[in-house]
């Protein structure tokens, strides 16, 4: 089993990241742990070339290995931060840019009315989603993460962890530690 942990922290050590890597830790599996801050996303520009090119993203960047990343998952957890009551920039970047996956030809059609919306390659993999604020805007976070995640790739998101931390650290947090742990736990029965 493969599973995927995507940190959208900018900051190694930021609470968005330790929460992502709790619930991955937790699943007892191995997993592979990918830091949006060490990589280079450029925001799609919306060009269509993935419609019209089975999949294959014009921009060369960190995104091309992303792809064959959540392709081979059998779970993916997803965490952002809330930064203006949604999702971080570079997990949007990711986001959008994942649309290339709708186009490889993989994965039941979205709508079999609709073959311009392509295939969903991700659907049926559990995930978890996860942000972290410091005062509010997680709903709206979350929400958008869910239908990004859930609705749009379908996953079979198992948790959705918005998590009001305040100025504090997460390790100091022992209720949100236990959130965490318990949603690892989740995914790795939705496993099996």
């Amino acid at each position: 089993m493969t599973l995927l942990a995507i940190c959208g922290g900018l900051r190694e050590e930021s609470n968005t990241n330790k929460l992502v890597k709790k619930i991955a830790e937790s699943t007892g599996m191995d997993y592979e742990l990918v830091e949006l801050g060490k990589l280079t996303i450029k925001p799609c520009t919306g060009c269509s070339t993935c419609m019209m090119n089975e999949g294959k993203c014009a921009i060369e960047d960190d995104m091309q290995g992303l792809y064959e990343k959540m392709l081979d998952a059998d779970a993916i957890i997803l965490g952002s931060p809330t930064y203006f009551k949604d999702m971080s920039g570079a997990v949007k970047c990711l986001i959008d840019r994942s649309i290339a996956l709708f186009y490889r030809g993989i994965g039941p059609m979205y709508d079999p009315d609709m073959p311009f919306m392509g295939q969903r390659p991700l659907a049926g993999k559990p995930g978890v989603v996860v942000t972290t604020v410091a005062g509010a805007g997680h709903e709206e976070a979350i929400a958008s993460m869910t239908f990004c995640m859930g609705e749009a790739h379908r996953l079979n998101l198992v948790e959705k962890l918005p998590e009001v931390i305040a100025m504090n650290d997460v390790d100091d947090m022992p209720e949100v530690l236990k959130r965490s742990e318990e949603a690892g736990k989740k995914l790795a029965n939705a496993l099996g």
